[in-house]
């Protein structure tokens, strides 16, 4: 107790600390710099200059161009604390996943939902909801590509083998993308088609992973003009396969299984240019990816570190297609914008569901009403194994129309505005099929009669059976399912947005923006089986149909934004900014309700008198002010930013332990406040150093349900405390040769994984990652050695209770590999 309690307050002081010294830097940054500057020039001197161009990281630095306002714009300009990761950092760095993205980028965080790709919750400033409407909005470039979190599917894993950049843009968003960017908004922007000039590029991977094996990718870009400047065609395709590092177990502790949560994923994109006019341009896209698990990457701690004895295996398949058609033709006065999407995702999965269903029958249902025969339900029914298949479907439509001034439109010297209107329309239908299979057939072996004519009947189904007018009894298994949901839910948003930026002194711009918004949803759902008797929608099989449950709700949100933005010099700036974010509302369940519902004893834990069955919308307000800072010809960067958020009326799960369920509500409030720092060093012409930092302070102020959240206790998944280090060194070692070489080091502090200090994963420990690698340049080719995990950390950084089962998730283990990559 002793040792928590110290690291705790360690880890305050820490914070405080940290968000000290990044204040301090924020208002010293314009005095400090100069003489920095000064420093790394006499340093540079000494130097012999490279070959421009020569090797990766060579260059001396240029502007970084963005897309982040809808507008193309200098990095340093744009007053959002906004990071970048170029399409050469994410090969140099290896980032592969969100969990790889969470390290690099500072005021990022992920919530592994039973440690599966493609079901990560991404968390940015704190802004931390496993349920509800999504907090982060993704964009695969200008189309949405966000989903609500209804059933734990999580954001879609991007795994683009040809991008040019990806934007990470901090706190509320919602003025130019929507509802879904409370926390931030993450933008993957693929390479556009070269018009002129016919090239491609093909790489191989092959690594070996400690406690795994082999695995292996290849990707390949082909870029080809048809006709010189006015239409190309880009394509490319990548194939990975990580061969898995969780061993299975037999009951009786044999090993039968090895690298059982191996993967392997199909990505392909193409893109086409079309530039009929000099003023209009015409750009086709699809996108589609396939990931297929043979398992989940989450083990059993009470088994051991990356082992598993469950009986049921708990393979994935999650499939994207993403069709775009992007219109823009310049108008004289301004430039008009047409972006149409049409997003579909299957997310399909088996769980395993042996304990919270066949161990929870016996345990908690038949031993209380037949403790003679607790010997037998507990050693022969409760092992009965149990599949659990989910099959959800998303699909939406979305269009965008917007117009945005230009060099030509009246008043570009003084006055850039953009507006635009918004539709999509979303489906989402979920399928939960559960059965035990023999259960029936097992029940009447042990106890002589069917489970109709017992007291499971009478106690859990219809009480009156048997009696004078009592009825026909229910089917409890019907065909041995225990539950068995068919849930759509349909939504349609329209909106109309602006944003005006006004330089009204020189070196003075104000920023006004807004977005006004209508949504509504309807949302049906069918429930049958055992563990849905009396649930709203409940279905009585071998009985007439009886209604569904149905729910139907509208709502509106005005999300304004204004930002005052300040040149400081030539290379220096600062801001301060205001803006609002806001999520839907929607459905939850329904959940069974009621005295004899399997989930009463649960709610009456909790304090939940009422059948939870929708949740409303949050909305938070972001207060920020930041510096952006750069010198020596854009050598030396150095970003600080500081943040404020009250967010009210919260989405967020709540777990039924003894049931097994969940379900989404609105908490209470909380206060979010924190800081960011990017900085990097080219200190040399060869050497460059980089450093991030975040911290971040996220408590319940306000609780609805004290009992279950009380006021003071941490939001989930939000570290205290992130960090990297980073320096790369790239040099010629002969005419035609060049030698690269990078390392980084990623710390993530302690977070809270749950609002129950008795759930194992109420307290996850920090942990830190180092990364290094190096290669060689040769012409068109290069080759790279790398290692990921170097040290082999195997702390464990999460311990979700999934259905009842406490998994373990770690870092992926020390992977070394080699890649080779030629471009023609």
């Amino acid at each position: 107790m002793t040792k928590h309690h110290t690291s705790v307050r360690s880890d305050r002081c820490g914070m405080a600390t940290a968000t000290s010294l990044i204040a301090m830097l924020c208002a010293a940054a314009p005095a400090l710099l100069p003489s920095l500057a000064h420093a790394a020039v006499a340093a540079d001197s000494a130097q012999t200059p490279a070959p421009p161009e020569a090797l990766p990281g060579a260059d001396l630095g240029g502007e970084i161009v963005v897309t982040a306002q809808k507008r193309s714009e200098d990095i340093r300009t744009v007053p959002i604390s906004l990071s970048v990761l170029s399409g050469a950092d994410l090969k140099d760095q290896r980032i592969a996943s969100y969990d790889d993205l969470s390290r690099a980028v500072p005021g990022v965080a992920f919530n592994a939902v039973a440690g599966q790709e493609g079901r990560t919750n991404i968390i940015i400033r704190g802004i931390s909801s496993t349920s509800g409407a999504s907090t982060v909005g993704l964009y695969l470039d200008d189309v949405s590509v966000t989903i609500p979190n209804l059933y734990r599917d999580g954001a879609i894993d991007l795994r683009l083998p040809d991008i040019e950049r990806i934007e990470v843009l901090r706190g509320p968003q919602g003025t130019l993308y929507g509802d879904s960017s409370e926390g931030g908004t993450i933008r993957f922007i693929t390479m556009a088609p070269n018009m002129t000039t016919f090239g491609g590029a093909a790489s191989g991977d092959v690594s070996t992973t400690l406690h795994g094996g082999t695995n292996y990718a290849l990707s390949g870009m082909i870029n080809l003009p048809v006709v010189s400047d006015v239409l190309a065609v880009r394509a490319s395709v990548n194939y990975v396969h990580d061969s898995g590092w969780i061993d299975h177990f037999t009951p009786a502790g044999v090993r039968d299984g090895k690298g059982v949560n191996s993967e392997n994923s199909l990505t392909a994109h193409v893109t086409a240019k079309w530039t009929p006019a000099p003023d209009l341009t015409i750009t086709p896209a699809f996108f589609y990816q396939r990931a297929n698990n043979a398992d989940n990457a989450a083990f059993y701690p009470g088994v051991g570190l990356w082992q598993q004895n469950k009986l049921v295996a708990e393979p994935s398949h999650d499939t994207m297609t993403l069709g775009s058609l992007t219109i823009e033709k310049g108008l004289g006065f301004a430039d008009l914008t047409s972006v149409t999407g049409v997003f579909h995702r299957k997310a399909s999965r088996i769980e395993d569901g042996t304990y919270f269903n066949s161990t929870a029958f016996a345990q908690f249902f038949l031993d209380a009403i037949y403790p003679e025969y607790q010997t037998q339900n507990d050693t022969v029914i409760a092992n009965l194994p149990s599949y659990v298949h989910y099959d959800t479907t998303y699909q939406s439509f979305n269009q965008e129309l917007r117009l945005a001034s230009n060099a030509s439109s009246p008043g570009a010297s003084w006055l850039k505005w953009v507006v635009g209107a918004y539709f999509s329309s979303q489906k989402v239908h979920n399928v939960n099929f559960q059965q035990i299979a023999g259960i029936n057939s097992t029940f009447k072996s042990i106890y002589g009669i069917a489970m109709e004519d017992s007291l499971v009947e009478t106690t859990f189904g219809n009480p009156t059976y048997g009696q004078p007018g009592g009825g026909a009894a229910i089917p409890l298994f019907p065909n041995d399912i225990d539950e068995s949901d068919d849930r759509t839910y349909k939504q349609q948003q329209y909106a109309i947005f602006g944003q005006v930026g006004i330089t009204f002194a020189p070196g003075w711009k104000l920023d006004l923006g807004g977005r006004f918004a209508h949504a509504h949803e309807d949302f049906v759902s069918v429930e049958t089986g055992f563990y849905q008797i009396g649930n709203l929608g409940y279905q009585t099989a071998g009985q007439p149909a009886s209604a569904p449950y149905t729910q139907a709700a509208s709502s509106n949100a005005f999300l304004p934004k204004a930002t005052l933005y300040h040149d400081l010099s030539a290379g220096s700036s600062v801001y301060a900014t205001a803006a609002k974010g806001f999520r839907l509302g929607g459905p939850t369940g329904p959940i069974v309700f009621g005295p004899t519902s399997v989930c009463n004893g649960d709610f009456e834990a909790i304090g939940q008198t009422t059948q939870p069955t929708q949740f409303a919308s949050d909305s938070l307000w972001t207060y920020e002010a930041g510096s952006k800072n750069e010198f020596l010809g854009r050598r030396l960067r150095l970003n600080v930013s500081g943040f404020y958020t009250d967010w009210t009326n919260i989405q967020q799960q709540i777990y039924l332990p003894t049931c097994g369920y969940y379900f989404t509500s609105n908490v209470g409030n909380a206060r979010i406040y924190g800081a960011e720092l990017e900085a990097s060093f080219k200190l040399t012409p060869h050497l460059q150093i980089g450093a991030t930092a975040s911290v971040n302070h996220a408590t319940i102020t306000k609780s609805n349900n004290p009992t279950d959240i009380a006021v003071g206790q941490h939001l989930i998944d939000v570290p205290g405390v992130t960090a990297t280090a980073s320096a790369s060194y790239n040099t010629p070692v002969s005419a035609d040769i060049g030698f690269t070489s990078l390392v980084n080091f990623t710390y993530t502090g302690h977070s809270y994984g749950s609002y129950q200090a008795a759930n194992p994963n109420y307290y996850n420990p920090a942990y830190g990652v180092l990364n290094a690698s190096i290669g060689l340049i040769h012409g068109r080719g290069q080759v790279s050695l790398y290692v990921k995990n170097l040290l082999d950390n195997r702390t464990i950084i999460q311990s979700p209770q999934i259905n009842t089962v406490i998994e373990g998730y770690t870092v992926h283990p020390r992977t070394i590999g080699l890649t080779s990559r030629l471009v023609f």
